[in-house]
């Protein structure tokens, strides 16, 4: 009882707390709005005639139901100091301009973020009137404001001092949010060039649109003067998110690899790539009211086939599927809030202004460590198979195709800079004998001792590979006869010094070898044949020798 007691009083505390602060941020004004449709002289409006026609607006939220102009008036309903030097702030003021008279104002004062009215003494989250002398109970103020778009604005007054202190968190934030993705844009765009892969081109593409636009949607741009006139308009805002969205499209076709893995929704979001492309082609000469809207719904499309794909994804186990929905999955959730607020399905939340760029900055880094490992697993995959076709499975050394590619081009470096090369080529003395008295196991196990004997004396830049059957060539670049010869003679002792054991039985080994060095303008077939004629020398003299092709038709046996 006692403890439903205590539950109750900190609930009605904080109720009373949450009231404190309402009242504590009420605005000491009231908003009228004057009557649709109207569309009256300036003079009379500032002369007061059609105030009668001015219904009140409950709290202090500027509504842009449709791109009229609006006539808006601020009525004080309490004195406020001018010691605090109070100011009338007006936020999200992305493409809309206010016009501002105060009864001692000769002119309007124009306030916006990109053109006439332009200032650059405060950020670009807000507008900001200074109400000089401060403000007298029932002096009204009047406002005439015109938006491209349906994101509302909230008018208060804050004293200069908080004004700046908002300034310098909003500068501080957008800056983190425009360096981080320019940044991973650059990262992006490094990895492509060095790596040669379109996943990075994708996502360089979709992050650099994104940086763009959000420089555009929230002001920055202004700070290049001849681009006040050009991008901040709706035909920007359609080109820069069409093409972004375009991109994402395509970044995400690679990253999950949906032609192989899901055909069904690679048809889907490649019908939508071209209507998305044929948008933006339009775009770029003519916007019309339903423009935006139209690549809305597409982006709801092309949202639901995203989500569909990273959950089938993760249900097959697709790794990058997993990054993709860490990185993705919030940004997305952002985008139909966003995307409901634009179509007035709901409200455009407040909260948005910073949860749509940080939702970029947090998407674009976790691809790009989605992408940089996906790419990783791809060039482990890559490394594996190439290891498999260069390197025989049995003996762990190359196969015959391998030796032969880098044999050739040993030869042919060797020529060019007129260095040495010898090759050596040696088989088992006996084999099918081991294989039939001993069993193939034992013929396996024969060929892998030899050649880890043999891999295991040769240096880093030695080559070495299975030519075929028990046969082994080993090509010696920088290396004269005479040092190949004693290569080949350790190779021949070694093998046959500590014999294998195969079920318990001793297997004795010996190699019959021929070893030739490379003559001037010699290729590999002429190379090869006069090492295996030496080996052959061997085999006929006996076997367990080493014999050297020293010119033509002479072997000298060791």
């Amino acid at each position: 009882m006692e403890r439903s007691w205590r539950l109750l009083w900190q609930t009605l505390l904080t109720l009373l707390g949450l009231s404190a602060a309402a009242l504590a941020c009420a605005q000491p004004f009231v908003v009228a709005r004057l009557g649709p449709g109207a569309d009256p002289p300036l003079a009379q409006v500032l002369a007061g005639r059609y105030d009668a026609r001015f219904a009140p607006v409950a709290g202090e939220r500027i509504a842009y139901p449709d791109r009229r102009m609006q006539w808006l008036r601020l009525t004080a309903t309490a004195d406020v100091g001018e010691d605090q030097l109070p100011q009338l702030v007006i936020d999200q003021p992305y493409r809309k301009f206010f016009d501002i008279w105060r009864h001692r104002d000769a002119d309007p004062v124009r306030r916006a973020l990109h053109g006439r009215g332009s200032e650059f003494q405060h950020s670009s989250r807000f507008v900001v009137y200074p109400l000089e002398g401060g403000l007298r109970k029932g002096e009204v103020i009047y406002l005439r404001t015109y938006a491209t778009e349906f994101t509302p604005s909230t008018l208060r007054i804050e004293p200069l001092a908080q004004v700046h202190r908002e300034d310098m968190g909003h500068v501080a934030l957008r800056s983190v949010v425009l360096t981080a993705l320019g940044a991973t844009a650059i990262l992006a765009f490094g990895f492509w060039v060095g790596l040669r892969e379109r996943g990075y081109a994708y996502l360089c593409l979709t992050l650099l649109v994104q940086t763009v636009n959000l420089a555009v949607e929230g002001g920055e741009i202004r700070m290049i003067p001849w681009l006040y006139e050009v991008l901040p308009n709706r035909r920007t805002n359609v080109v820069l998110n069409t093409a972004a969205t375009l991109a994402s499209v395509r970044f995400l076709m690679f990253y999950l690899d949906l032609r192989t893995t899901q055909a069904g929704v690679a048809k889907v979001l490649n019908v939508c790539s071209w209507v998305l492309g044929a948008l933006l082609a339009v775009s770029l000469v003519q916007t019309w009211k339903l423009s935006a809207s139209f690549g809305n719904l597409v982006l709801l499309v092309l949202i639901g086939a995203v989500f569909y794909a990273c959950a089938v994804a993760i249900s097959r186990r697709q790794h990058e599927a997993y990054f993709l929905a860490g990185a993705w999955v919030p940004l997305l959730a952002v985008l139909v809030v966003l995307v409901g607020g634009f179509q007035k399905w709901w409200p455009m939340f407040a909260w948005l202004e910073y949860a749509y760029p940080l939702g970029l900055v947090f998407g674009g880094l976790g691809l790009l460590l989605g992408l940089a490992a996906k790419l990783q697993k791809l060039r482990e995959d890559h490394d594996t198979a190439k290891h498999r076709a260069t390197y025989d499975r049995l003996t762990s050394v190359m196969n015959r195709q391998a030796i032969e590619q880098s044999l050739r081009e040993a030869i042919l470096e060797a020529h060019r800079s007129r260095r040495p090369l010898t090759v050596v080529f040696f088989d088992i003395d006996h084999f099918k004998r081991i294989n039939d008295e001993h069993g193939h196991s034992a013929g396996d196990e024969a060929l892998r001792t030899v050649a880890e004997r043999t891999r295991n004396r040769l240096r880093a830049t030695d080559l070495c590979g299975r030519y075929g059957g028990d046969e082994i060539l080993v090509g010696l670049p920088g290396t004269r006869l005479e040092q190949g010869l004693v290569v080949a003679e350790h190779l021949r002792r070694a093998v046959g010094a500590n014999p294998p054991s195969v079920h318990g039985r001793a297997l004795n080994l010996s190699l019959s070898m021929g070893v030739a060095e490379l003559r001037p303008g010699e290729n590999f077939d002429q190379l090869l044949e006069r090492a295996d004629a030496a080996l052959y020398a061997s085999k006929a003299g006996g076997r367990d020798r080493v014999t050297v092709q020293r010119a033509a038709m002479e072997e000298v046996a060791i």
